[in-house]
């Protein structure tokens, strides 16, 4: 509906159009001229839209600043059928509601009265009847309702451009505008800037053809066509090309030439890639981008197209109402008889591929029968440029054989039983295959009976299908009705297909066939417009690209391509917003502007969920193709994972994709789409349902291998170039569309932004392609959905045209006297806009750049051109201020460098009084706290005892037994030994790198090695009463000498230092013994320990400095407190994450399991399980266990019960309790009660319980693997050795519920067992590689630095060692029959003269038979073991390699 005047309305305050009358009387040497004389001098015939546009911009500053609303004022107000209606407030009830009334004088009906919230009401300013805004950044109020009725009077003027700043609006007039692109209109616009002329699409084609020139970087241009389907993308970008053809600096025949192609390219893509859809005859259904490349004087030198997603789907299917591509209804028109018998088809049958939906060919000589006869030979006069008469014809041929094809139909053959399941397929031999290698069969395999047969009316079309493209009619037969199995070195295996497998195979024939058609005219245009040289034209021209993507689409049925079609959509809308929007705010932020922030909506959450959902599509597209699942059952799968990944709580719509809203009505009709039949997704343009059925199958790309290999041996060339040899014998390969889409996209999206982006953007006025009829709800969805009114508020609050103040000075440098070249850039433009009196709220300087608001570049350009000049007065006057500002300058620095001194001085001064009242704040405090911890501890005046060198009078054979002798039970475990990195020592990994950690680019062996070379590891013994720790240098060790060095004593409870063996403590310093020590086993850094008192400590392993004794070792985590001095604690493990609830990790805590004793009970052990934080600690669990008959028999007998080990598995699901007359295994699980998630332990086997024979034995030592052989269900792998030379292993199993079982089959003594029977197993090790560079190709393929893969590294899995204590070194390995064992060496002696002890009484000796009391395997240097030697007290290390055991065996 046109707005009409309102009768009686008041002038518009812009009085004065042309305030430049007066400034030119008062500044310029130049004759009064009106806004005609202006326009004369241009020769540009004067334009509404061009009579003082800045003088209106400047003029509305006070409607502009307006806030409030008074009775009788005009406003906009929301209508559900319009959009925004004009109203009149009639009365105002408050700030709560306005009463308006609305008119409607063509339907009085819909007027009245009624009440609105002001909120909802945008302010209007009457311009008059016929004014317009070529720019909407002009206008007195900028929102979404006054943008509309800009954009709705210009298009009833047949004014379809305006802009918004530097983007250009354009509304499809669905009719030809007389004048608007003639030769002259490109004369017209070239050379001239945006603003100078009325908009239109040459003005922005004709800057990005002057900045690619103009750039000193040369930098690409692109322009963005944007809208929803039927906008006018295509007319406009073929407009823009049009013009950069025209308007190129090349020679008559070369630019003939390419013009040529670039025109005819046009033609052969909208008949091969459009078609007519519901709301656009001309519908682009495939995106391209045209590049067009200029050398540097602007010739245009070659071009390129490249083009996305062809919808090859509509080939086969098409929605009520719309059509196949043109070139199939063109190709039937425009064929004479001749060329139509020889291909075998009528230009009037109904074709199913063509007329699916029942609608009826054209008639004869029918004015669209004609049309598409034009078209036709359009088409075939383009294509000439390209191909020969010839191909054309083979072209002709390709599209006729896959008419054919749709005629096609399929019998079943099963007799109404339904679809029978595949059974046992029957093989035979690969000679007998089409395609295979060996001559196709001619009749079917009598051993294999088909599920379908061809129709027999459907026997011809096959025929002349097969016929057409020069491939076995038998062999393609074969194709449809059978599908073939191949596995390397056994018979093709035939499996016959359903009817509906046939139906889908062929139309996935056609619509690859045709998506390759198209491909490879693609790359014809291409060939034939790049030129003759061997490198790219990108690089050696600038382009000029034009983007011209399929718009936003929202159908009744929403498919696959739709997903595609607006994922593109909104990455471009996402672009936009980064490029533009967001860039243009931070210029302002940049230049130091104080410009209000809009808000900017946010499309990433959209966008990653939609390829997250394209990453399922290609899991399930792969599984679907190696057969993994039923093909009727592929795509239900797919959307249930689509929800179970996206739709966690179905009633909380609060995400981008939610599910399908189903109609209860229709779903009691029973013709509803169920749950997981869809899901819908909230794009920025709108929710949109979409339906997942078919989507595997259209996400394929791949043609049947036995079709694919019948293209192969075609004679005819076309066909030929169709068909893809690679993929013949490939049948599990997932040749998605969507990841090659995504790529196509992601590589669009980095070409522009190595373009200077243009932007226009295309609206559609109505949904039913009318001319003259502008619906005003529908185009306002577009105009808020594309960004418009985001962009307008920005350039509204600030300033539309910005330019660079060095190149504005180059422009206008005659129009200021000479003497002004002396001062920089910013006073000269600054001079300039003063001597000219431009109004200063239309400009302002930033640090680079001159902003100015719409309309003031057109202002100086034009006083540029008619020669103006400032008045000798006024440049008087700028100088005076010029000098007089340098003067405030100058006298302000002399006071900020006379206050600067004494500021800081006083700063400093007060810094220092604020950090010392600080310091001495914390430092009494702590002391306090200290006196009262010491006096609690240790009475009045502790006297704790000095540290003495020899340790053998608190040496004991395990971890510290009671001495009161209170309680039997004691933790009688060996010493043990761990390794961690040297952080201290540890060089800077990122300086070996010569690339990026990835695995597309790996790290050399060299790097590598140079980091394991300077990098040490620390050596850590427990011997039951203190951790002594040493040092693993490689660089040390590949010395003909080598030895382990740096032996220090750690202080776990004052200092956190490791201190050297022959430093004295400080008088009140006491190191408590530790009693039990455990290290992680994912985070190899954090080790925990107990001491004497049952005080708890995790910590974290720095290092050890060599240079710097005193250097903290360790840094605490957490503490546990809570046990009393009755209890006795007889072992620590960690537990993981893996096993831990995700509350615990989530607050950063370490859970640990202690094993102690029960103080009111002596048959009982508890296992409590906590969880410890920094500053605080948590009981989770307390798990008792009990002590059978045999236990206690033994206490009885004045036997200490002793524990030996108490660990966690591999996977850490399992606890391993060990010792004299001991082995229990426990789960660990979590559990879920209420809403809260808890650890569990339950207990799977008490061995000594189960199993007489080792009833009496003592287990000393305990291995977790990982899994040694791939097994269903197998989750640890556990070995046990005992006081009588035996080892154990323990196999544990987990079910499909998650609950862990022994498998006892698979569980028992090793039986290749060579150690000394009754000599006992003192250690098992896991090892981590056979030689020093076993790491280095995980390293290089997992991307982690060096540092972070040790901290993880798991055991190997099929290797360990044992070691006894006669010091046979036996190495186990995997074989076909199990575990099997070697002699590794008997470990050689350490002389004493070859050693440096750590210290004399450093291991224990009284009930240690062995030699060895520990051993760890080195992860830093794989190859090495490392020792603890009680005879020698040392540390020692042992080389496995074979050529190192004779020289490397040493220690420290």
């Amino acid at each position: 509906e046109r707005e009409r005047p309102i009768a009686g309305a008041a002038p518009s305050p812009t009085a004065c159009s042309t305030p430049s009358e007066a400034c030119a009387q008062r500044a310029y040497h130049l004759p009064t001229m009106d806004s005609q004389s202006v326009a004369d001098v241009h020769g540009v015939p004067e334009t509404p839209s061009m009579i003082a546009r800045p003088s209106d911009a400047s003029d509305a500053r006070t409607p502009r600043s307006k806030l409030g609303y008074e009775e009788g004022d005009e406003v906009w107000t929301p209508s559900e059928a319009y959009g925004y209606r004009r109203c009149t407030i009639v009365s105002m009830n408050g700030s709560d509601s306005f009463l308006v009334e609305c008119r409607d004088d063509e339907n009085p009906a819909q007027g009245g009265q009624y009440s609105v919230r002001p909120a909802e009401v945008k302010p209007y300013y009457d311009y008059g009847p016929e004014k317009t805004w070529a720019d909407n950044t002009e206008m007195v109020h900028l929102d979404d309702a006054n943008i509309l009725h800009n954009i709705r009077r210009r298009y009833y003027q047949d004014e379809i451009y305006t802009y918004t700043a530097n983007v250009l609006l354009a509304v499809n007039p669905y009719k030809s505008i007389p004048g608007l692109y003639t030769p002259e209109k490109i004369a017209e616009y070239r050379g001239r800037s945006p603003g100078m002329l009325p908009p239109h699409p040459y003005a922005i084609a004709d800057t990005a053809y002057r900045q690619q020139l103009r750039e000193k970087d040369k930098k690409n241009q692109a322009l963005v066509i944007s809208g929803e389907s039927g906008a006018g993308k295509t007319e406009t970008a073929k407009h823009t090309m049009q013009y950069l053809t025209q308007v190129s600096r090349t020679d008559a025949a070369h630019g003939g030439r390419i013009q040529e192609r670039i025109i005819n390219s046009n033609p052969i893509l909208e008949s091969f890639g459009n078609a007519s859809t519901v709301r656009n005859s001309n519908s682009s259904r495939f995106g391209k981008y045209n590049e067009m490349y200029f050398d540097a004087v602007g010739s245009l030198m070659c071009a390129g197209i490249k083009t996305y997603l062809l919808e090859s789907s509509r080939v086969v299917h098409q929605q009520p109402g719309e059509r196949n591509f043109h070139v199939f209804y063109e190709m039937l028109a425009g064929l004479d008889p001749d060329d139509l018998d020889q291909l075998q088809l009528e230009n009037c049958h109904p074709y199913k591929l063509l007329y699916a939906d029942g609608s009826q060919p054209l008639e004869q000589d029918s004015p669209q029968m004609m049309r598409e006869r034009e078209k036709f030979s359009e088409l075939r006069r383009a294509m000439a440029t390209f191909v020969s008469h010839e191909e054309q014809m083979e072209f002709w041929e390709v599209i006729a054989a896959l008419i054919h094809l749709g005629e096609v139909e399929f019998v079943d053959l099963t007799d109404g039983q339904g679809e029978q399941p595949l059974g046992t397929p029957t093989p035979r031999t690969a000679a007998a295959s089409p395609g295979a290698g060996g001559s196709p069969t001619n009749a079917p395999d009598t051993d294999v009976q088909p599920k379908v047969e061809v129709h027999e009316d459907s026997q011809d079309a096959l025929d002349q299908a097969a016929d057409l493209l020069d491939i076995s009619r038998l062999s393609l037969e074969q194709a449809l009705k059978f599908k073939e199995m191949r596995i390397p070195g056994r018979p093709v295996i035939l499996s016959p297909r359903s009817q509906a497998q046939a139906m889908r195979t062929l139309q996935s024939i056609i619509k690859i066939l045709y998506k390759r058609l198209f491909d490879e005219i693609v790359r014809k245009i291409n060939e034939s417009s790049a030129g003759r040289s061997d490198t790219a034209p990108s690089e050696r021209f600038n382009s000029i690209g034009t983007l011209d993507i399929y718009g936003f689409e929202r159908l009744q049925t929403n498919s696959f391509e739709q997903l595609c079609i607006n994922l593109a959509n909104e990455r471009l809308q996402q672009f936009f917003i980064e490029e533009v929007l967001e860039a243009e705010q931070r210029v302002y932020a940049e230049e130091g502007l104080d410009i209000p922030k809009v808000k900017l909506p946010d499309n990433r959450p959209v966008v990653n969920s939609i390829e997250s959902i394209m990453v399922i599509l290609d899991e399930h597209s792969l599984r679907s193709r190696k057969g993994l699942v039923r093909e009727n059952e592929a795509d239900n799968r797919f959307c249930e994972h689509v929800h179970r990944d996206h739709i966690r709580d179905p009633r909380n719509n609060s995400g981008p994709v939610v599910p399908l809203r189903v109609s209860k009505s229709a779903a009691r009709a029973g013709n509803a789409m169920r749950l997981h039949d869809g899901f819908q997704i909230r794009h920025y343009a709108g929710d949109v349902s979409y339906t997942t059925k078919g989507w595997i199958e259209k996400n394929s790309d791949a043609l049947v291998p036995e079709v694919e290999a019948l293209l192969c041996d075609t004679k005819k060339n076309l066909t030929s170039r169709l068909s893809e040899p690679n993929n013949v014998n490939v049948a599990s390969t997932n040749n998605s569309v969507s990841q090659k889409y995504l790529g196509n996209l992601s590589h669009l999206l980095a070409t522009l932004q190595k373009c200077h982006v243009h932007y226009i953007r295309c609206f559609n006025p109505n949904d039913k392609r009318e001319p003259g009829n502008f619906l005003q709800k529908y185009v306002l969805e577009q105009v808020k959905n594309c960004g418009t009114e985001e962009l307008v508020k920005i350039m509204h609050y600030g300033y539309p045209n910005r330019c660079m103040l060095g190149e504005l000075r180059q422009r206008f440098t005659e129009m200021l006297p000479p003497d002004f070249a002396r001062y920089r850039d910013r006073e000269f433009m600054l001079g300039l806009m003063l001597a000219f009196e431009i109004d200063e709220s239309q400009w302002t300087i930033g640090t680079r750049r001159l902003f100015l608001k719409a309309g003031q570049l057109r202002v100086l350009e034009n006083m540029r051109d008619v020669g103006s000049m400032a008045s000798k007065e006024i440049i008087k006057r700028i100088r005076m201020q010029f000098a007089r500002r340098k003067v405030r300058s100058v006298a302000k620095m002399i006071a900020i460098a006379a206050w600067w001194p004494k500021h800081v001085r006083k700063q400093r001064r007060t810094n220092f009084l604020r950090r010392l009242r600080q310091s001495l704040f914390v430092f009494v405090r702590l002391h306090r706290w200290l006196r009262k911890a010491r006096t609690s501890l240790y009475g009045k005046q502790p006297t704790p005892p000095h540290l003495k060198k020899d340790f053998k009078a608190n040496m004991h054979t395990g971890y510290g037994g009671r001495q009161d002798g209170t309680s039997r039970l004691v933790c009688r475990g060996f010493p043990k030994s761990f390794v961690a990195l040297n952080l201290y020592e540890e060089p800077e990994y990122p300086s070996f790198l010569k690339r990026d950690i990835n695995m597309r680019s790996p790290i050399e062996d060299n790097v590598l090695r140079i980091w394991q070379h300077d990098t040490t590891e620390n050596v850590f013994l427990h011997n039951g009463s203190e951790v002594l720790v040493a040092r693993l240098s490689p660089k040390v060790l590949s010395q003909a000498q080598g030895h382990l060095d740096d032996v220090r004593r750690l202080d776990v409870a004052e200092s956190s230092q490791a201190l050297p063996l022959d430093d004295v403590p400080h008088v009140d310093w006491h190191i408590p013994v530790v009693t039990i020590m455990c290290q992680h086993r994912m985070d190899k850094q954090m080790f925990a320990s107990c001491d004497e008192n049952n005080d708890i400590t995790v910590w974290r392993w720095h290092g050890t400095d060599a240079s710097d004794p005193s250097k903290i070792a360790f840094r605490m985590i957490g503490a546990y407190v809570g046990l009393g001095p009755e209890e006795q604690v007889l072992g620590m493990c960690f537990l993981s994450q893996n096993v831990v609830p995700r509350r615990i990790t989530d607050q950063q805590g370490t859970v640990l399991v202690i094993l102690r004793t029960n103080p009111n009970n002596k048959n009982w052990l508890f296992m409590q399980v906590i969880s410890i934080y920094q500053g605080s600690h948590y009981t989770e669990l307390i798990k008792t266990v009990p002590i059978h008959t045999a236990q206690i028999a033994a206490a009885a007998a004045d036997e200490d019960l002793e524990i030996h080990f108490f660990e966690a598995s591999h996977t850490e699901r399992v606890l391993m309790i060990g010792g004299r007359h001991i082995l229990k295994f426990y789960t660990v699980d979590t559990r879920q009660e209420g809403d809260k998630s808890i650890i569990s332990l339950e207990p799977v086997l008490d061995v000594v319980q189960e199993f007489a024979e080792v009833r009496d034995a003592s287990f000393t030592t305990c291995l977790s693997l990982p899994p040694p052989t791939p097994s269903i269900g197998m989750l640890d792998w556990v070995v046990i050795g005992d006081d009588a030379g035996r080892l154990l292993g323990w196999k544990f199993n987990s079910d499909d519920h998650g609950n862990i079982t022994l498998d006892e089959s698979m569980s028992g003594k090793f039986r290749s067992n060579l150690h000394t029977p009754g000599v006992r197993i003192r250690s098992l090790i896991g090892i981590y590689g056979s030689s020093a560079d076993s790491h280095y190709r995980h390293v290089q393929n997992s991307g982690l630095s060096y540092s972070l893969f040790l901290n993880k590294v798991a055991m190997e899995e099929r290797c360990f060692h044992s070691l006894a204590d006669d010091g046979k070194l036996l190495v186990w390995r995997m074989r076909k029959e199990g575990w099997k064992s070697s002699p590794e060496s008997q470990l050689p002696t350490m002389e004493s003269a070859q050693v440096a002890r750590a210290d004399e009484a450093s291991m224990p000796q009284a009930a240690l038979s062995g030699q060895n009391v520990a051993c760890h395997a080195s992860r830093l240097v794989p190859n090495i073991l490392l020792l603890c030697d009680q005879r020698t007290e040392s540390f020692g290390f042992y080389d496995r390699r074979p050529e190192g055991r004779e020289s490397r065996a040493g220690g420290a």
